[in-house]
């Protein structure tokens, strides 16, 4: 493997690891504030499935010897944050949360299989990335069909969480 693929595919990992770990972080906030016994079940199932994402990539960094993102204390503080704010606002903004995020995540996620496919490198990380990337589309697709109204609020929102995801990952595949 060349160093230029090398490359890559730490980057892959690293990104990848800090935005499971982000999840994580964002879930378990929601989750430990919720006060909707119905939401915070919602919130538990797809916080599993995150950790199971999460722990893939820790496997990854340790076996491959990634550097992890140094950005995961900004990151860690930050997800925790989002998680207290939109479990205050509400189901909605807890939602319209999930929503953004995890369409970001797809998309990110669409890419990096593009690339391992043309590359027809890592076949297992192409796989792994494959089904988690249909366990987030899920994700998103039952926050964005529960939000019961979309403002200028939440349509606001929704951006400003769309732009720090996609922010977060670039910065992560460097730092």
């Amino acid at each position: 493997m060349d160093q230029e693929t090398k490359k890559k595919l730490e980057e892959i990992i690293r990104v990848n690891h800090a935005g499971e770990l982000g999840a994580q972080d964002i879930y378990n906030s929601q989750i430990k504030f919720c006060r909707d016994s119905k939401l915070k079940k919602e919130l538990e199932k797809i916080s599993k499935e995150e950790k199971v994402h999460y722990d893939f990539f820790e496997d990854q960094i340790l076996k491959k010897r990634v550097r992890p993102t140094l950005m995961s204390p900004a990151w860690k503080a930050g997800s925790f944050i989002l998680g207290v704010i939109t479990t205050r606002l509400g189901s909605n903004y807890v939602y319209a949360c999930t929503e953004a995020v995890e369409e970001v995540i797809v998309k990110h996620y669409q890419e990096q299989i593009e690339y391992l496919d043309n590359n027809k490198i890592d076949e297992n990380l192409k796989k792994k990335i494959i089904k988690f990337c249909k366990e987030e589309d899920r994700h998103r697709a039952s926050a964005d069909q529960s939000i019961k109204e979309s403002d200028f609020g939440i349509r606001l929102f929704k951006n400003f969480t769309r732009t720090v995801t996609r922010l977060a990952i670039e910065v992560s595949k460097k730092v």
